[in-house]
């Protein structure tokens, strides 16, 4: 196997995590808490960092050792847990559920005759067969929801001379209430201290031999080829290398910052932090 990861910051701070070896990939992308909380690391800029990187660090070493994904999924997760409840002196259940961080989850591992998917949230996963076949999993109740939040701030702010930051503040409820959907029946499904997204992880199981590469990425990243349009899915992620992946972003910043109103693509935030893995056959191009 041939693999390799890349994570470029989008703002202020990078709150992705990604890591990749020739067996397993993954990328982890952190999302604050929308009320206030205390750092619970001083060693990262903000909770969703510290979250992202603790569990793909612990997750990390976790498969290195051998431990089967699922358990180490698990394992992870509530040492994440126990840090947190540590560092703010209480229990999860008494905080604020959208004041905790929380994150996507992009895994692949390469067993000797399956390839295991898991995600969660909205950081697609993508696979290339050899036959030429593209599979792409992600969270479509999650972008159903971020979709509609764009389409609120476009009416909200039709004719007016705003700022971003101001048309960010006209959907704040709503992004909020979705927040509040997260790991709860009816709305979706995400990575978080209380490991209650992991029993209703997307999980993909294929035959080693069907997959040609297989790519997880952050949304901030996916958006190049969906709503940016800068390359053929199918055929980049075939021949992918981290110096296209490079490529690819730098066109991506160039093509933002020419729309940092976000007239000709609607969307939240100029840029977002935008991370990948990518796992290719032995016999793979590129």
């Amino acid at each position: 196997m041939r693999s390799f990861f890349f994570t470029d910051r989008g703002n202020a701070v990078n709150e992705d995590f990604a890591f990749s070896t020739e067996r397993y990939g993954v990328v982890i992308d952190g999302a604050t808490g929308l009320v206030p909380l205390p750092a619970v690391s001083a060693d990262h800029a903000t909770n969703a960092q510290w979250f992202a990187h603790a569990v793909g660090a612990a997750l990390c070493h976790a498969l290195e050792d051998g431990i089967p994904p699922e358990q180490a999924l698990v394992d992870a997760t509530a040492a994440a847990r126990a840090e947190l409840e540590a560092a703010l002196g209480c229990r999860l259940g008494e905080l604020d559920a959208a004041a905790v961080p929380s994150a996507t989850l992009a895994l692949a591992v390469m067993g000797e005759r399956d390839v295991e998917l898991w995600g969660l949230a909205d950081s697609p996963l993508v696979v290339l067969t050899r036959s030429g076949e593209l599979l792409v999993s992600t969270d479509e109740v999650l972008e159903s929801l971020d979709g509609r939040v764009v389409e609120l701030m476009l009416e909200r702010s039709a004719g007016r001379d705003l700022s971003v930051a101001e048309r960010r503040a006209l959907v704040r409820e709503e992004v909020v209430a979705n927040r509040r959907l997260r790991n709860t029946e009816g709305g979706y499904w995400c990575l978080d201290p209380s490991g209650a997204g992991l029993a209703h992880a997307r999980r993909i199981t294929l035959p080693r031999a069907d997959v040609a590469a297989v790519a997880g990425m952050s949304d901030g990243l996916f958006r190049a080829f969906g709503q940016y349009g800068l390359a053929p899915l199918a055929e980049w992620v075939r021949g992918a290398t981290y110096f296209s992946a490079l490529e690819l972003c730098d066109r991506m910043r160039v093509l933002e910052a020419a729309d940092a109103q976000l007239t000709r693509f609607p969307r939240m935030k100029v840029g977002d932090d935008a991370s990948l893995f990518w796992l290719g056959g032995e016999n793979s191009p590129g």
